[in-house]
């Protein structure tokens, strides 16, 4: 649960650098940390080849916990096999409906 829940957030992280109306500064946090990332000088050293990455992954793991409201509004959306509609084969490509007031009392009572 853990693990899907981080890497749902890393999939909203592109989504949020696109954003124009995500703050700067949140944009730089995300930037920085890939170049962290991607950087030979760690924290912890890479002698041993597992700890070496403990902490890029604390890095990690704490800047996702901190913009999880704003990568969690980010994550795109996925469409479920069973909701998937295709229009193109459908003989009906407009349609209006209109709600009486006697079919919305019948609603609100039944």
């Amino acid at each position: 649960m853990f693990f899907r829940l981080l890497f749902r957030r890393i999939k909203g992280i592109f989504p949020m650098l696109k954003d124009k109306n995500v703050a700067w500064w949140k944009k730089a946090i995300l930037i920085f940390g890939m170049i962290y990332l991607f950087l030979p000088a760690d924290l912890i050293p890479p002698i041993v080849p597992v700890f070496g990455w403990f902490d890029d992954l604390a890095v990690w793991i704490a800047i996702l916990y901190f913009m999880r409201t704003e990568l969690d509004s980010h994550i795109p959306k996925t469409v479920m096999p069973s909701e998937k509609y295709d229009a193109g084969n459908s003989d009906v490509h407009e349609a209006e409906y209109t709600i009486t007031e006697e079919e919305e009392s019948d609603g609100q009572n039944g």
